[in-house]
């Protein structure tokens, strides 16, 4: 009876626990990019260099590239998520040195699942991460 009893409340402990570790993606916040990879190697240079925001009731998101944006569709249930449509708005940026944009355009097809660890917001596919953001607080009105 004890051993039922303890089962009970650790089995009630740990759903708790997972429940409060579970982000989700937050609507229309704006999630700045810490690091993106590219062949396995992560590009040291692109550090806020771009920020994605998600529309959650329309699918969409919009990512800013410095000097363009990249409109995307999306399905996301649970932890899995899927850019179905990559689009950028304009000819591509001059950017050669930092190579974002074509970074972007490459990951974001490959996105498979999302997981925060910690503040960040990290976009994966089945093993590796692809891109890594962070959601920077806004300054309350000005």
């Amino acid at each position: 009876m004890k051993i039922r009893v303890i089962l009970i409340i650790c089995f009630f402990c740990s759903s708790f626990l997972l429940q409060a570790q579970k982000a989700a993606i937050k609507n229309n916040s704006i999630y700045f990019l810490s690091g993106i990879y590219s062949g396995g190697k992560k590009n040291n240079l692109c550090k806020d260099k771009g920020h994605i925001v998600f529309d959650l009731k329309l699918n969409t998101a919009a990512c800013f590239t410095s000097c363009n944006f990249i409109q995307l569709k999306y399905s996301m249930k649970g932890n899995a998520l899927s850019f179905t449509s990559v689009t950028p708005d304009k000819e591509p940026c001059p950017d050669p040195m930092l190579g974002l944009e074509e970074d972007f355009k490459m990951n974001f097809p490959k996105v498979t699942n999302y997981v925060f660890k910690g503040k960040d917001l990290v976009l994966m596919d089945k093993k590796d991460t692809l891109m890594i953001f962070y959601e920077k607080p806004m300054p309350k009105g000005k």
